[in-house]
């Protein structure tokens, strides 16, 4: 890559499973158009869909969430954030392998470069990953 990129893309969405599709196709476009990799965006859909999805099926007392985007350079990072009265992470235990749900953490962790979570018991929920960049 010659010329470095930058994009950054802020969002508040409503606790709506139909918006994950909406804001997953939309960073999906964006990094197309900058020329990231299909499988570097595959990773990136994944997790953004993941997190997004947590936020829907656990976070009982947020009526929104906020997805913050950067791109700077070759580094993503996407943060998700919740007021849905938090967790505590070293309690989540992972799903089952067979299992339809308990899982979400654990793919995002496989398939991103780091994680962070950090929870405030009676707050909410900032779910932190970023992804190195790999292009066309």
């Amino acid at each position: 890559m010659t010329d470095a990129v930058y994009l950054q893309m802020s969002l508040d969405l409503p606790r709506e499973s139909a918006r994950v599709g909406q804001t997953r196709r939309m960073l999906d476009g964006a990094l197309a158009g900058a020329g990231v990799e299909q499988d570097c965006r595959d990773d990136i859909r994944l997790a953004l869909t993941e997190a997004c999805t947590n936020v829907i099926e656990h976070a009982g007392l947020a009526t929104t969430y906020h997805v913050d985007v950067t791109v700077d350079g070759d580094r993503c990072v996407i943060e998700v954030t919740d007021d849905g009265g938090g967790f505590d992470p070293a309690g989540v235990r992972p799903g089952d392998l067979w299992s339809d749900s308990g899982r979400g953490l654990q793919l995002v962790a496989a398939v991103v470069d780091g994680l962070d979570v950090v929870s405030v018991d009676g707050t909410g929920t900032l779910l932190r990953f970023t992804k190195q960049l790999t292009w066309r």
